[in-house]
């Protein structure tokens, strides 16, 4: 790194994100900034002291109370928060110092979160679980606890229909599904059969026979799926969650898993996270979790990540609006 570079001080918090050495080979190349690598927190207050930027993900797990009030404490130089991570949840709990703008990543994970969700949904729907349980034991039994279903011909509600959503909806035409979309501003999209406005969310539950949840959380969509939603389901409703896991009541969903009311879930985010080995969503029937790995495993997602980065850094130095900018409360 050449010690000229020091313009623009470029702080970047180290995280399992698997882009990061793409990200800082890519900033590394760009003129008029320093790239410094920050691996654990304790090594970021004297970075972040004139950092003018900062990049990182931007969930409740990594983006808590004590590290907002560590920037506000530290980070007098901050002008810029860059989100790897669509989702910025940590900062819309917590907040981030005055003036300081956020960007999150433009949906660049959307494919490879659509795609482990429609195969949590497929695994479900095929009843996987059960076969891999028989072939543990060595038994060959061609009946499963629950009868097997198709997708082609079922009704899936897209509850969030943005990036992820729609890469979702994409994806479940292509096994012949009827899809649903619900978000804010119901406006038609080429990929829904039909769209609802959020608070409509009960009637296109009704009619779906299953519900994939892919809404940003805050304060208005947390505990979204709760007992009387999730009640409004279809009765064998199978859910798949890959937006947070606060936007689903855990206790309630665990109620209506045992009821049968609802047929299956499958979870890449719970609530909490990471879930305890004692939680009783575990051992809860037709249940399938993964931690929180839905975005991984894309080097074409990774690419895009590193792409939206460098680009919103030669905006960010030459005085440009950044892109993919959200909003976050002070």
């Amino acid at each position: 790194m050449r010690s000229d570079r020091l313009a623009t001080p470029v702080r970047i918090v180290s995280n399992p994100f698997s882009a990061k050495d793409m990200i800082n080979s890519r900033l590394g190349q760009i003129d008029g900034i320093d790239v410094i690598p920050v691996e654990d927190r304790s090594e970021l207050v004297a970075a972040i002291k004139s950092a003018r930027v900062l990049i990182m993900p931007g969930g409740g797990f990594f983006f808590d109370a004590e590290l907002a009030d560590l920037l506000r404490e530290h980070a007098q130089e901050l002008r810029w928060i860059q989100l790897t991570s669509a989702g910025y949840d940590g900062l819309e709990i917590n907040g981030v110092p005055e003036g300081v703008v956020v960007t999150n990543n433009g949906g660049a994970l959307g494919a490879p979160v659509a795609e482990h969700a429609i195969t949590l949904l497929l695994a479900l729907a095929r009843r996987l679980p059960d076969f891999w349980r028989h072939q543990s034991t060595k038994l060959w039994m061609r009946n499963a606890e629950a009868p097997i279903a198709s997708l082609e011909g079922r009704t899936i509600a897209v509850v969030g229909f943005g990036a992820i959503g729609r890469e979702s909806a994409l994806r479940a035409k292509a096994f012949g599904m009827r899809v649903l979309g619900v978000r804010r501003t119901p406006t038609p999209d080429a990929l829904a059969d039909e769209m609802f406005a959020v608070e409509n969310l009960e009637r296109a539950l009704g009619q779906a026979d299953a519900v994939l949840i892919s809404l940003p959380l805050n304060d208005e969509t947390r505990n979204i799926f709760n007992s009387r939603t999730l009640a409004a389901c279809k009765a064998g409703a199978l859910i798949v969650n890959v937006g947070r896991g606060a936007l689903v009541d855990t206790h309630a969903l665990i109620d209506a898993l045992h009821s049968g009311h609802i047929g299956g879930a499958g979870l890449d985010v719970t609530e909490p996270e990471p879930l305890p080995s004692d939680h009783p969503l575990w051992s809860a029937p037709n249940v399938l979790i993964t931690p929180h790995v839905a975005g991984s495993g894309s080097d074409a997602s990774y690419r895009r990540v590193a792409d939206t980065i460098e680009t919103n850094m030669k905006r960010f130095l030459a005085g440009e609006q950044l892109l993919h900018q959200v909003v976050v409360k002070a």
